[in-house]
């Protein structure tokens, strides 16, 4: 390229220094030889030796050599100031360079931020063409039939059963009996869609007791919904037997052991107690 070429000059240049440097030193070796002689020549003309023309021949040359060194000295000057002329124009070169490389930095990284800002945007949408569930799990129910079919916001597209949390048995209590459950209580669970004879029951913890009543609209009648925890480690015991969404499951709490005697007084005393409030 153009610095190459310029490197290039330069060490020509530099090689003419060195040249003309030489031809300098040798002039200047010649001045001081033909100083000498002019000394000599000089003593013997005093004497009457020489002619003076011997003198003005040695002084003309004297003078020749100076101007040639003079020269060599110019040249030597000008071959210095093109190489620094020269250099200029490679830090020049370089500068000009390093600023269009800059430039040209700039421009990338804007694109590269405006490419980063793209992709971002196309990842959303694509994470908005995927539907991904929340959880590893089976799909149970599936709201949506049709290919190519348009679902609105907020409609149900299926549910997801986790195949890594503890299920949950949603149990309904009557009201009467609700006053005997607590969380964390201890229930046994009994599938009834299983064989009873072969189909172990199973041990879960109370984990939910609704706050409030609820009414079956068929049936009319007024219950709590209490949800038990079935642990992971409960399923191992059916041994291969599979559990699905909507099974039937009777539950049973535990709600302490009670003697006798209190079977057979427990109803005088909820008498007594209602005739006492009724007075």
């Amino acid at each position: 390229g153009q610095k190459a070429q310029l490197e290039e000059r330069i060490a020509q240049l530099s090689e003419e220094v060195s040249g003309l440097t030489e031809q300098r030193d040798a002039k200047s070796q010649e001045i001081k030889l033909i100083g000498l002689e002019l000394d000599g020549m000089r003593k013997l003309w005093h004497r009457k030796l020489v002619s003076i023309d011997r003198i003005t021949t040695l002084e003309r040359d004297a003078v020749r050599l100076e101007g040639e060194h003079g020269n060599l000295t110019a040249a030597i000057a000008q071959s210095k100031g093109h190489t620094s002329e020269i250099r200029l124009q490679i830090i020049q070169i370089d500068q000009d360079l390093r600023s269009e490389v800059a430039t040209e930095l700039r421009d990338v990284q804007a694109k590269l931020a405006e490419l980063v800002e793209q992709k971002v945007s196309a990842e959303d949408q694509l994470r908005r063409i995927d539907i991904r569930s929340p959880q590893t799990g089976v799909v149970h129910q599936l709201g949506v039939h049709t290919v190519g079919g348009v679902i609105s916001a907020g409609e149900l597209i299926m549910q997801i059963v986790p195949v890594t949390d503890d299920l949950t048995v949603e149990a309904r209590v009557a009201p009467q009996d609700i006053d005997q459950l607590t969380p964390r209580q201890s229930a046994t669970l009994r599938l009834s869609a299983f064989n009873q004879r072969i189909t172990p029951e199973l041990n879960g913890v109370v984990s939910e007791i609704s706050p409030d009543l609820s009414i079956d609209e068929r049936s009319g009648t007024s219950f709590y919904t209490v949800r038990v925890t079935l642990p992971r480690t409960e399923l191992t015991r059916l041994k291969g037997l599979t559990l699905a969404p909507g099974m039937p499951v009777e539950v049973f709490f535990s709600t302490g052991s009670r003697t006798m005697l209190s079977y057979l007084v427990k109803p005088l005393e909820d008498q007594i107690q209602r005739a006492f409030r009724e007075e």
